[in-house]
């Protein structure tokens, strides 16, 4: 009997020992259960140090002014815009035929022979091109190689079966020209005789200047 009453007391007096333990820990664990349930409900709140962000007050304005444009550079960007937006361009008709011209150029006997020659021994005709480059001494050069195919831009001379052919841009500064083939013991080749179009070349007739009016 004696004994029992002594274990009921050292379990009693165990029990108090360990609530009293409890209560510290309990006390801390619901602290920070309410800490939790506060940062949950409001994030931002102040209480919360982790989760405050912090916010710059100053701001900066950057002010710039646009140039003045007259009316006139106005109604000149309005038209580039709309010439952007709205390009206008010209199909190229594959099957354009050059138009043929016997006055423009002008071919000697000894050029028109050696072209139909040409053409007898490749048998498929062949086409003298006549363009014009810058450079040289005078400012302009005469370019003159065969061809057997011309394109859509091309004036087509027709000299008694003998062909040449001479681009739109080229035109202008050869319409009237004279072209020969010239065989010699320095070489063969054909070659720009006479040039109406022009004011002055180097000796051996590959550059000219053109004439000003």
């Amino acid at each position: 009997m004696y004994a029992r009453q002594l274990s009921r007391q050292m379990l009693r007096c165990c029990c108090q020992q360990l609530v009293q333990i409890q209560k510290p820990a309990t006390a801390a664990f619901a602290a920070t259960a309410k800490s939790l349930r506060a940062a949950t409900a409001n994030p931002y709140s102040t209480n919360n140090a982790a989760a405050e962000t912090p916010k710059n007050t100053s701001t900066t304005t950057a002010t710039f002014s646009l140039p003045k444009l007259s009316k006139q550079e106005i109604a000149e960007l309005e038209s580039k815009i709309s010439s952007y937006s709205n390009p206008q361009t010209t199909p190229i008709k594959k099957d354009a035929i050059p138009h043929v011209s016997k006055e423009v150029v002008h071919l000697t006997d000894s050029a028109i022979g050696r072209l139909k020659y040409l053409s007898e021994q490749r048998k498929k005709t062949q086409y003298l091109r006549l363009r014009v480059d810058s450079g040289g001494c005078y400012g302009f050069s005469y370019m003159l190689d065969m061809t057997d195919e011309p394109e859509t831009d091309d004036v087509i001379v027709d000299r008694n079966g003998a062909k040449m052919v001479v681009d739109e841009v080229s035109l202008p500064l050869v319409r009237g020209a004279i072209i020969d083939w010239q065989d010699r013991l320095i070489g063969q080749a054909f070659v720009v005789l006479a040039n109406p179009n022009s004011s002055g070349g180097c000796g051996c007739g590959s550059s000219f200047e053109i004439k000003m009016d």
